[in-house]
């Protein structure tokens, strides 16, 4: 009850706003695009940098978006899917909840899952997710749609909720554009959702004569609509007057990877959830780019390893290179570091173990957080650990009375530690890593 009262809290809001004005977002690099639609995120995949970000948390209806879900479950459920048969019948689309008429030219055909999937993909048909989803729990719909959002929590969706495979206009089927993107992060891997997109058009195999060809009906992949985007790779839209626009896309132009979602967006002609997710993707090709922004090598912070023989400094390093998505006119004074380091740390060390965390921000956007390693064992015995025995011992046995005592206290004052999470260590961490 909580859960869905604060849902309607949020859904009342958002509405508010959005009757109220048309919303200028506000980015995570800044941009003048204007645009209509409420709930936006534009992630480039290549690099995995949020590039935009406007409300991506608020829940909103769903709608026939939950047709990946239905996708992905049915995919991960039918082991045949050339071999499993649905045989379409009107009892079976006048038995649905909502009906949209993608199976009418079908009754009386067996098809197979696969030919529903693409049915389904091709023209956000509500009916032939209805039939997979029959097809995959033995008729059971309701075990399906418990199985959707068990999937959803697995995928960490956690404000994500369905109530059917296919369209339902009720507040019940919601979710956000980040659920979205970690949905597709999943989706777009398999092989024959790519395939079925690719599609202009879909005709099923082995039926009896008549005209069974479907057209993809989602305008940004209709060469024939006047929202069509040509570097658009697969689309999924949603609408109806209730619940507005909804979208999740794909682009790639000159081998940059984008995702977009758009939710509570508008139909018009001259504001519309199509026309947002082209002027925003268009933005990002022209105006972003990607760039090296770490070695795996750069050592970034230290921290003391306290081991059974004395106690060293060791330097933490990223695990991998690390690329991110940034304004063409890049200015290295906005990058900057911050770190989440112990003091010191207790032997045995493992050079696989992270040790800490650093997050680096460029402009005041956090753009990637990475974790720390020492890239080296330490402390597993002295033999694994001779040269730093070694070091120990040589320190020791060194005499100390060539330096004056000033110089002496000098030295050991310079040698000790910066002070952690001070605006001057970031600041040296951040230019250190630049330089390298």
């Amino acid at each position: 009850m909580n859960k869905r009262l604060k849902f309607f809290l949020s859904v009342s809001l958002i509405f508010a706003i959005f009757v109220s004005s048309f919303i200028l977002p506000a980015a995570s690099f800044e941009n003048d695009v204007e645009t209509s639609t409420a709930d936006m995120l534009l992630i480039n995949t290549d690099t995995d940098t949020v590039v935009f970000s406007q409300k991506p948390d608020n829940m909103w209806y769903a709608g026939t978006l939950a047709e990946l879900m239905t996708f992905l479950l049915a995919y991960e459920s039918i082991s045949d899917l050339d071999g499993t048969t649905f045989k379409v019948e009107q009892t079976f689309i006048k038995g649905l909840p909502y009906t949209d008429g993608c199976l009418d030219k079908f009754v009386g055909q067996t098809l197979t899952a696969k030919d529903l999937m693409s049915i389904m993909l091709l023209t956000s048909g509500s009916d032939a997710a209805y039939a997979l989803a029959s097809l995959a729990n033995n008729g059971d719909t309701d075990a399906f749609v418990a199985d959707m959002n068990a999937r959803a929590e697995a995928l960490g969706c956690t404000n994500t909720g369905y109530v059917s495979p296919g369209f339902n206009d009720t507040s019940d089927q919601y979710t956000t554009c980040r659920d979205l993107y970690r949905l597709y992060t999943v989706v777009d891997k398999i092989e024959l959702y790519n395939k079925i997109m690719q599609m202009d058009s879909f005709t099923p195999a082995g039926l009896d004569e008549g005209d069974y060809t479907v057209d993809v009906e989602i305008s940004i992949l209709n060469e024939n609509s006047p929202y069509y985007f040509r570097y658009v790779n697969d689309a999924q839209y949603s609408y109806s007057k209730a619940t507005y626009a909804g979208i999740a896309l794909t682009t790639t132009y000159r081998g940059k990877n984008y995702f977009y979602a758009g939710l509570l967006g508008l139909n018009e002609s001259e504001r519309n959830a199509y026309a947002d997710a082209r002027k925003l993707t268009t933005w990002a090709y022209q105006n972003l780019s990607d760039r090296k922004m770490i070695n795996e090598e750069d050592a970034l912070y230290q921290v003391e390893i306290k081991g059974g023989w004395g106690e060293y400094m060791v330097d933490l390093h990223p695990r991998n290179s690390a690329f991110k998505t940034l304004p063409n006119e890049y200015d290295e004074s906005k990058l900057t570091y911050s770190f989440d380091v112990p003091e010191s740390v207790e032997t045995p060390v493992l050079g696989d173990q992270a040790v800490g965390r650093a997050k680096i921000s460029y402009d005041g956007n956090e753009i990637d957080d990475i974790a720390l390693y020492t890239n080296t064992d330490e402390g597993l015995g002295m033999l694994s650990d001779a040269g730093r025995f070694a070091s120990y011992v040589l320190d020791r046995l060194t005499p100390n009375q060539y330096y004056a005592p000033d110089e002496e206290e000098e030295l050991q004052e310079t040698a000790q530690p910066a002070e952690k999470e001070t605006e001057a260590s970031t600041q040296t961490a951040a230019t250190a890593a630049t330089e390298g």
